[in-house]
Order: structure tokens, then sequence, then C-alpha cells
């Protein structure tokens, strides 16, 4: 059952506002206008930095520490649109439900940091409260927003991702790692003359595959899984190759760390000749037009048993969450920043086809994020 525009609450009219701008990585440029303008209308001191994030600013009733809330702008591709019964970007309200690409990841998130954020009278906190708009995390998680720490220096943070309301106190990260195995051509007649690259990535590839994979009791088992691999020349009708790539996708636990994970991978190569690994770099040009680079280690984190952690899982009234998935949030936490998730939606429904986000949960994040903004920045 459809619900009509006019009957729909704050939060979920700007979701749908949200929703219905396209904000590929790289391409968030309208929507983060939008954003400013939203925010600029509600009162808050706004800011686009170099690479696109925009930055709105509530000061409280004297001063205190910051509290810095980060939801992602840009999305996934909405691929396969013949395939969704709401189309990806028209936002429909029906069934209790605001359907479309971005809608759980995450502009459901921003929408209600926003209105929480614009809905506080300045005496109910203290210190500063920092709504950060960011750019690029899907397919290069904690680049940008690590720029946003630089500029913006916090004393905690809570990142807006589908937690189906439950506080994130744990995240796993990620890292890519790119294998090269380098041979020599040959004519494929006579193989002896050359030094095949794939046969060495075979081997390669089974070394890596055999290493031991860390555990933790909260977060489970890491992950190290082939996603990709590649000869050189492509296409060949009769050459060896003389070049083999292979990328792999880690999901990291807490402790591990960039040096230690790549000299782990380097050293099970050993004895393999012109077989070597590294992480996989990303660049892109951010809509603004400044280039933006990384490579891809996103560390794991666990917050500490503190007060704080206590306090707000009180009063929200909700258990503690460790996430599977990778967000901004580790550029803060490996900061030592007091560092949380929470956000309205559930991870299924993230970058699949007919994405959603229940409208109850909407009105409930803002509620949560209220409490939350009261709770870290409380006058008392």
């Amino acid at each position: 059952m459809a619900t009509s525009a006019s009957t729909l609450s704050p939060v979920a009219a700007l979701c749908r506002e949200l929703v219905r701008i396209p904000s590929l990585p790289g391409q968030e440029g309208p929507l983060a206008k939008a954003v400013a303008a939203w925010m600029k209308a509600a009162g808050l001191e706004v800011g686009i930095d170099a690479f696109g994030n925009v930055l709105g600013l509530r000061r409280g009733h004297g001063p205190g520490p910051t509290l810095l809330l980060d939801a992602h702008l840009d999305t996934v591709p909405a691929t396969d649109p013949g395939d969704w019964t709401h189309p990806p970007f028209a936002a429909d309200v029906a069934d209790g439900r605001l359907w479309g690409r971005g809608s759980a990841d995450t502009k459901g998130s921003l929408s209600a940091m926003l209105c929480a954020a614009a809905g506080l009278p300045p005496e109910a906190f203290r210190g500063t409260l920092v709504v950060s708009a960011s750019v690029c995390e899907e397919d290069m998680t904690s680049a940008a927003f690590s720029r946003v720490l630089e500029k913006h220096p916090a004393d905690i943070v809570l990142v807006g991702e589908p937690t189906s309301l439950k506080l994130g106190t744990a995240q796993k990260g990620r890292a890519g790692i790119l294998v090269e195995a380098q041979g020599r051509s040959a004519h494929t007649s006579r193989p002896e003359l050359g030094d095949n690259a794939a046969y060495k990535m075979i081997e390669a590839v089974a070394r890596i595959r055999a290493l031991p994979l860390p555990e933790d009791p909260d977060m489970g088992r890491g992950v190290c899984e082939l996603i990709e691999i590649a000869s050189e020349p492509r296409p060949s009708t009769g050459m060896v190759p003389n070049l083999c790539t292979a990328r792999f996708a880690l999901r990291l636990l807490p402790g591990e760390d960039a040096g230690s994970l790549l000299a782990r991978v380097n050293g099970c190569l050993g004895g393999l000749e012109g077989v070597s690994a590294r992480f996989v770099h990303f660049s892109r040009t951010c809509w603004t037009g400044e280039p933006l680079a990384m490579e891809e280690f996103i560390p794991a984190w666990k917050a500490p048993d503190t007060p704080l952690l206590a306090r707000l899982l009180e009063v929200l009234g909700t258990s503690a969450f460790a996430a599977p998935y990778t967000t901004n949030a580790s550029a803060a936490a490996v900061k030592g920043i007091p560092t949380f998730l929470l956000g309205p939606g559930s991870i299924e429904q993230a970058h699949a086809i007919d994405e959603w986000i229940a409208l109850d949960q909407l009105q409930a994040a803002v509620e949560a994020y209220g409490t939350a903004i009261r709770t870290c920045l409380s006058p008392s």
C-alpha cells in the first residue's frame, strides 16, 4: 500500500529527497550540494572540504567535547534496474518502507542524523556537534573520512551504518592484496624456452590459501578469498604468459596490522622466484576535482569497555553489535578515538536489488541519534 508524500515524517521526506539523487563514488556533487543546502536552511554552520565532504556544525550551551556523526553520501551502482520492483531512484514509499538505492546504505542514517542534529536545542548539549556527509566510502572506505578527522579532530565518533539500531562496538577490517608472478614468454610449441608465470601463480595461490586464519570470540574467523586471476598477454593464441596477477580480498580481525600481514603473505611465497605481494592501490578524482588515493588496508577495531559504552547501551536500550563489514569508523578507531556504529536498517538490505528502509526505523533512528548526542555531550 502506497503512502502519500504529504503524510511522510520530516526524516522520511528528507531520505526520499536524498535517494532520488544518484551518487556513485566520485559523482556525489549534486547530492552534496543538496545536503549542504538542507544543513544551511536548518541553521547549521556549513562547509565543503577539498574532497567534497559536507560538514555541518552546531555549538552547544558552553564548552565541551566534540562529537562527530558521519554517514557517507555515495552508493554502489543500481545493477539490473529492470529487475527492481520499485525503480532504484524513484524513492517509492509503500508497505511501510522507503525503496531505493542508498536508502539503507546510508542515506537513511544521514537523514536521521541531520534531523536529530537540527532538532536539538542548544541547551540540550555542551561542546560541538559535527555531522559529516562523506564521499567515496563504497570503494575507498575511510580515505575521505580520514581527511575530515584531520581537519576536525573529534573526541567521540558515531558512524551511521545499517545496524538495525544496535550499537556497533566492533568491526572487521578489510585488505586487498595483489600478487604478481613474473615469467618469460615463449611460443607454446616450445614452452621449455619460457617461464610460465601462471604455473608460479598456481603454487602461490595454494600457499596463501594454506595460511592459518586468525579467530576472534566476538567476530569469528578472518577471511582470505581469491577474487580475481589473470595472465598476460591477453588474449593469447600461443604464448607462454610472462605475467600473472591474482587479487585476494581479506576480512581482518583486531590486532592485524599492515606490516605484519604483508610480511606474512610474502613470507609464505619464499622460494618462488619472481613472485611478490603488495596491497592494492586505489585512486580516483573526487567530484570537486581533488585526487584521492589509498592502499587497501583498513584495520579492524573493537571498542574498549568504558563507562561511555555502558551508558550508551543503557540509554539506547539496545545490545552490542560486531559488524562483519568494514566502514569509515576504522579511520577514527585507529586514532584511539571512542568510536561506535549506529544506524537504521540491516546490512542484508544494503547493495541489494529493491533496497529499502523501514519508515518506523527511520523515525526511531532520529530518536536514537538524539539520545546519543545528549549522552555524549551531556550538559551535566
